[in-house]
């Protein structure tokens, strides 16, 4: 009887785990399928894209200010102005390079 009730335990669990993995898997994947997109990341596009692992990346872009959708912004160079860089480490993709204009 013991075998059974943790073999039913086990089971419950496992099918606990994977639907929230199926849940962050289909919030994640907002683009259609077959578009060819990335999945949305945290920014719309993303030079320096640092993969971390398995899926968890952080965007190393520098720019004058901090990104609005960063919560946790680094101070990387002071002269001739202050550049800032976003220490986010997020899951999704980095999106497509940035168009230099």
């Amino acid at each position: 009887m013991k075998s059974n009730t943790l073999l039913v335990i086990l089971v419950l669990q496992a099918a606990l785990v994977i639907g929230v993995f199926a849940a962050v898997a289909k919030e994640n994947a907002a683009a259609p399928e077959g578009s060819g997109l990335p999945p949305p990341g945290k920014f719309r596009c993303c030079d320096n894209c640092d993969d971390l692992y398995s899926g968890l990346i952080t965007c190393k872009d520098v720019h004058r200010r901090c990104h609005r959708a960063c919560d946790n912004c680094t101070l990387v160079n002071t002269h001739p102005v202050n550049m800032y860089t976003c220490s986010d480490i997020y899951f999704g993709s980095c999106g497509y390079p940035c168009k230099k204009n």
